[in-house]
């Protein structure tokens, strides 16, 4: 597995989490590759998914360090890549036109290939061959929220994900949650969408205190750096009924410096 994928998807997705907004676009969301999809088995917790023919486009991707440019690399062949991690290890399931999975990965089609720990990919082969995916509210959540976002995540409530440092405070937005995701848009200008459904309106109000501490937090951090600071400050955030969402939006190349750092 590597490293720079996981350092790449859970840092970047992860702080898109932390500071955008779940509002649904206009139309239908896309429905996620169903042969990529069907490899994602039902103990699945966290799923991330990159579009990466647009982060290569990008001028997001310099500003991001050699972890980015080494997954892209990586993965030269594949075009869009999909990452489920169940509390303990990560699958990858990669889509692209290469004739032969890249290094380390087992092809389960054509144009479709999984990577991990050997008995991820076992599991994943099994739930591939059934025809469906074991994780079908991930995906619909995951569609919901990201639309056509070139990544997005979805994570169940109720679970601590791999967070250090100031970041891991974020995991404290996931005890009152039955859902959360988050999506990163990049084009001219770069949005970091977020949502997050509550357990009750009660503990949705806690969601929205909490996301703004974190978010004040973090601004109060970058008081050295004005530029950053005042990109926390300008964050959105609403509430209604059990649903709380916020967003953010930037130029690409400040946001890729907040995410490079926050992902040391």
């Amino acid at each position: 597995m590597s490293t720079a994928a996981t350092k790449f998807l859970f840092a970047s997705v992860l702080l898109a989490w932390g500071a955008g907004s779940a509002c649904r676009r206009e139309g239908p969301p896309p429905v996620v590759d169903t042969g990529m999809a069907s490899c994602i088995t039902g103990d699945t917790v966290a799923l991330a998914a990159a579009d990466l023919d647009r982060l290569r486009a990008s001028p997001f991707v310099n500003g991001m360090g050699g972890a980015t440019r080494e997954l892209l690399a990586q993965y030269s062949k594949a075009s869009k890549l999909l990452v489920g991690w169940n509390t303990h290890d990560l699958l990858i399931v990669l889509r692209g036109s290469f004739a032969a999975p890249p290094a380390g990965a087992r092809r389960v089609g054509p144009g479709l290939a999984v990577s991990g720990a050997p008995e991820r990919i076992l599991f994943a082969v099994a739930q591939h061959q059934s025809g469906h995916t074991g994780a079908l509210d991930l995906i619909e959540y995951g569609s919901a929220i990201g639309g056509s976002s070139t990544l997005w995540l979805a994570v169940r409530g109720g679970r601590m994900l791999p967070l250090s440092g100031n970041v891991a405070n974020l995991n404290h937005l996931l005890e009152d949650s039955d859902f959360a995701g988050a999506a990163l848009d990049l084009g001219e200008n770069a949005t970091l969408r977020f949502g997050a459904r509550g357990k009750t309106e009660e503990s949705a109000q806690t969601l929205e205190e909490r996301l703004r501490g974190f978010l004040t937090l973090a601004g109060e951090a970058e008081i050295h750096r004005p530029e950053l600071a005042r990109l926390f400050g300008t964050a959105q955030i609403e509430r209604s009924g059990r649903a709380v969402s916020a967003t953010l939006s930037a130029p690409p190349d400040l946001l890729a410096k907040l995410l490079s750092d926050l992902a040391r």
